[in-house]
């Protein structure tokens, strides 16, 4: 049990910052200091129902007969009116301590939570493309935002109180144990056993439970997210009810881990209150038996039960923030992988710098292979691309066309051949300079629920957003009469969540505008018009025509319109380059280019 707390904490500390760190410290003689003024205050009571009790304690008593000389009182009756008020002080005082305790640990784990949720995100974003394509979105929401919480509220929170409660309990117990020894050590014997017997029998039943509880709570939000984005198929297709039986499974399952753990932290509180306070009363049965004076012993039992009001929700908050922890480890092991992993985290913060682009892009001998799949997706590929030339890929669903933009964008590195950007080899340590020089457009355009201006700026903060180069983007995607003539606040429309107040068209528009506001040496068009029909297909690649001007042009497609006009045709076929040729070329010589042309 011991071992696995210092495991705990010591992940727990590799996610602080130094500063973080010092904090914790802080807190930790703040819990000192407060335990102190908390026994302190007990302590007091002892001696003052004493002298309540025999007023003549004040002659008798060395260091309070001191204390009646220092301050010159005039009678013993104001002496233990002063003795009152100041224990009544110091009980205030101790509280005191603990509110301000209470608020410092609270502003301190919320404060990480801010903090963890932000370097997650940062992680996450960090990484390269291929690792999304492993690991599922809500999944990392869910961390983000829900798992991070838990993390800081319901482990981190019950650790310093853990903490915090033993420093309190030890000192109580050794204060009860200097007055009564025997009494004290049965009591601690009866009491502390029961609550680590209870602790060592439930750990693993906890921990499992909270393995549990993350795996539904992932499959919560994963189901939530499956319904709610494909809300279209969802309602087309009737399938509502599917997805409320999927969640209610997994939601019954989490409910199920949260109300065993809870119950589980609880329950030992009632018995053994029961039988503390029991104890209490029997104390006062057998020392009104062994002792004639019974006024001698309502101190002892003052301290007693007045110990047991503050020791025994201390031990409490031992056991449930013990259960607590065993049942969110699964959590902190979970978020300790991620966020201790800083592989690709220099990269994300240092500057990048275009990487230079006046010659050409070439693709020697390249193979790749997805992670975890044996069947290389790309084969052997070599092609150049000139600055300045349109190139299109055709090919049919699964022939690897997409993959082979994806390489040349940089988002993929090859495990085999080599990528050259002007005779630079391309790794992963510059692509993100070579990806400064490219602007992409792909099928489905993702719209957040914002202005039609900032969907354009994508992702720049809105006092760095160039508005003169949001309207020259628009012209040059001909959406600029749209927005300026049919919308009544032109660039500031709110569009709705995912665009839905627009048209394909509109969408796919914005789309290219976003793209074109970074002013790209190279456009990538995936697909980026296959959704639309004839007549807006039409319009939107005269739109692209117009904006391509002098950058390079590479586009995926299905309808060989799109490509017409390309310098060069690539057709890709089982991850290799079948054929190349201009459209009239491949028209006349590729029967596959005539079918797919539908003129055979």
């Amino acid at each position: 049990m011991r071992i696995n707390v210092l495991s705990i904490t010591k992940k727990i500390s590799q996610l602080l910052n130094r500063r973080q760190k010092k904090q914790s410290i802080a807190l930790l003689g703040l819990f000192v200091v407060m335990s102190l003024f908390q026994v302190v205050g007990v302590a007091a009571i002892f001696p003052f129902v004493n002298l309540v009790m025999d007023p003549t304690l004040v002659e008798t008593n060395t260091m309070l007969h001191t204390l009646y000389e220092m301050f010159s009182f005039s009678s013993s009756q104001s002496f233990v009116t002063a003795i009152g008020l100041a224990v009544f002080v110091l009980i205030v005082v101790s509280n005191a301590i603990s509110a301000l305790t209470l608020w410092a640990k609270t502003k301190f784990v919320m404060g990480l939570n801010h903090t963890l949720s932000t370097k997650l995100l940062s992680h996450y974003l960090s990484k390269s493309y291929t690792f999304f394509l492993n690991r599922n979105t809500s999944e990392m929401s869910k961390n983000l935002i829900a798992e991070v919480f838990q993390l800081t509220n319901n482990l981190l929170i019950p650790l310093f109180d853990l903490v915090a409660n033993s420093f309190m309990v030890l000192l109580l117990v050794a204060l009860l144990l200097s007055t009564e020894f025997v009494p004290t050590l049965l009591a601690m014997l009866v009491i502390g056993g029961s609550y680590a017997l209870i602790t060592y029998r439930v750990k693993k039943k906890v921990k499992n439970a909270g393995v549990v509880r993350l795996n539904a709570n992932k499959e919560r939000y994963k189901v939530t997210n499956e319904a709610l984005s494909g809300i279209k198929a969802t309602k087309l297709f009737g399938r509502e009810q599917y997805f409320i039986d999927k969640f209610s499974n997994s939601s019954q399952r989490f409910t199920s881990m949260e109300t065993y753990v809870r119950t589980t932290s609880e329950l030992p509180r009632y018995f053994l209150e029961a039988l503390a306070f029991g104890g209490i009363i029997l104390l006062v049965v057998i020392l009104n038996l062994v002792q004639e004076n019974t006024s001698e012993i309502i101190p002892l039992v003052s301290l007693f039960a007045f110990a047991g009001y503050r020791l025994l929700p201390s031990l409490q908050k031992i056991f449930n923030s013990l259960t607590s922890i065993y049942f969110n480890q699964a959590i902190l092991d979970a978020l300790h992988a991620d966020l201790t992993d800083a592989s690709d985290m220099e990269n994300l913060q240092k500057e990048v710098k275009k990487l230079s682009f006046s010659q050409k892009i070439v693709l020697d001998h390249v193979t790749f292979f997805y992670p975890k799949s044996g069947i290389p997706t790309i084969r052997d590929i070599s092609l150049t691309i000139p600055k300045q030339s349109s190139i299109g890929f055709v090919g049919t669903t699964g022939s690897g066309k997409t993959t082979l933009v994806d390489i040349l964008m940089g988002l993929l590195i090859p495990q085999e051949g080599t990528m050259y950007i002007d005779g630079v080899v391309l790794d992963s340590q510059n692509c993100r300079s070579w990806q400064r020089n490219i602007a992409y457009v792909p099928q489905d355009i993702f719209l957040s629920d914002d202005t039609i201006g900032k969907n354009i700026a994508f992702g720049i903060p809105d006092d760095c957003i160039d508005h003169a180069q949001v309207r020259h983007a628009s012209q040059l995607a001909s959406l600029d009469v749209f927005i300026e003539q049919d919308l009544v606040h032109g660039y500031d429309t709110m569009i709705g969540e995912r665009g839905v107040r627009l048209s394909g068209g509109q969408r796919q528009r914005i789309g290219l505008a976003r793209a074109l506001y970074r002013n790209p040496d190279v456009l990538v068009l995936d697909e980026a018009t296959s959704s639309l029909d004839g007549e807006t297909e039409t319009s939107v690649l005269s739109s692209i025509k117009q904006a391509s001007g002098d950058r390079t042009l590479i586009t995926i497609a299905h309808r060989l319109s799109t490509v017409r006009d390309c310098d060069v045709i690539y057709m890709v076929d089982d991850g290799r380059i079948v054929d190349f040729g201009t459209y009239d070329s491949l028209l006349s010589t590729n029967r596959h280019f005539m079918k797919m042309a539908k003129l055979l």
